[in-house]
């Protein structure tokens, strides 16, 4: 796994010392429902989650540059079949709420862009939101991404939700690179 530097973190592999961080973020109450999961329970869930999500290929540790301690994750995975075949990948994040509102996500977001389509190749990144999760929305509008529909998908509590969903391509992303390098 490649770890990824930006301007104020560095984004690295996962690993079992994060644990007492990662559990302290993940049990509060407005971090997981936004994302998608519930808030954990015990220490020893948070241990469970944090070793899976240690075996998947594509996601990493958060940690500020002057502080190797973990502050969220972000991950970039298939999702599903049709993605896979399309060259297609999703981004998900999430952030302990006390980095909210300091560019951290999208610092995090512009650097997986990055990785995808500098290293992996692909054709295309998704990335959804909760209808009532404008932070989110405010990070993937701001990445540049394009709203493309709504889907419905399960919420931990299995019931079915709408997700807006987003989409950047290669070729906005190279525009979106050209630009930015001309300012």
């Amino acid at each position: 796994m490649r770890i990824l530097v930006t301007p104020r973190m560095i984004l690295r592999p996962l690993k079992f010392e994060d644990l007492d961080h990662f559990h302290a973020y993940c049990k509060k109450p407005n971090i997981g429902p936004s994302a998608g999961w519930k808030p954990h329970e015990t220490v020893e869930e948070s241990f469970r989650i944090l070793k899976l999500m240690m075996s998947e290929e594509d996601t990493w540790a958060m940690t500020l540059k002057s502080s190797d301690q973990i502050i969220g994750t972000v991950s970039l995975h298939s999702g599903n079949l049709e993605n896979a075949l399309a060259n297609k990948k999703e981004v998900g994040y999430a952030l302990d709420d006390t980095y909210w509102g300091l560019g951290l996500a999208a610092e995090a977001v512009d650097a997986i862009q990055d990785y995808a389509f500098q290293v992996l190749e692909l054709d295309a990144i998704l990335c959804g939101h909760y209808v009532e999760n404008i932070r989110s929305r405010r990070v993937i509008e701001k990445t540049g991404f394009t709203y493309t529909h709504v889907e419905e998908r399960k919420n931990y509590l299995g019931i079915m939700v709408p997700i807006m969903m987003y989409e950047l391509k290669i070729e906005t992303y190279k525009e979106k690179k050209k630009n930015d390098n001309q300012t």
